[in-house]
């Protein structure tokens, strides 16, 4: 049960059997999910955990090029601070000269509680001009 997260086990409508077995796939489902999710939650917007979320894009523009590695770091603090289901979180920066307006990351994860070499997934971020994220597996 530990490939979703408490509120998608709420959410599911049906009762299922009770299974020590943990179905990767779904929990890389439902890391993605929850990363796209949180990926677009700005830094100080969570009342009662204001250290949570990504900077204020429009905050960091007038930082370039430095605010390309700045935001890698927070992406990469962020992850592990708060995605309990994942580790070894290695963030790289894709340029892409087609979308100047645009940053995109290449984001290398491995799941914990997985068996050795069958919990690393990827996946890539694209961060927008208005600061939205959207997420992929790559």
């Amino acid at each position: 049960m530990k490939e979703r997260s408490l509120l998608e086990r709420l959410e599911q409508r049906r009762a299922s059997a009770y299974s020590m077995d943990i179905d990767h796939q779904s929990m890389i489902e439902s890391v993605i999910s929850n990363l796209q999710q949180m990926l677009n939650v700005r830094e100080g917007s969570v009342y009662s955990l204001p250290g949570y979320g990504m900077p204020d894009f429009n905050d960091l523009v007038y930082e370039f090029p430095d605010a390309i590695y700045q935001l890698q770091l927070a992406i990469r603090q962020f992850l592990l601070r708060y995605e309990p289901r994942i580790e070894n979180v290695l963030v790289s920066y894709v340029p892409d000269n087609s979308q100047p307006l645009q940053l995109r990351y290449k984001v290398d994860v491995s799941l914990k509680y997985a068996p050795m070499n069958t919990g690393a997934f990827q996946f890539e971020t694209v961060i927008t001009g208005s600061g939205q994220a959207f997420v992929k597996t790559a």
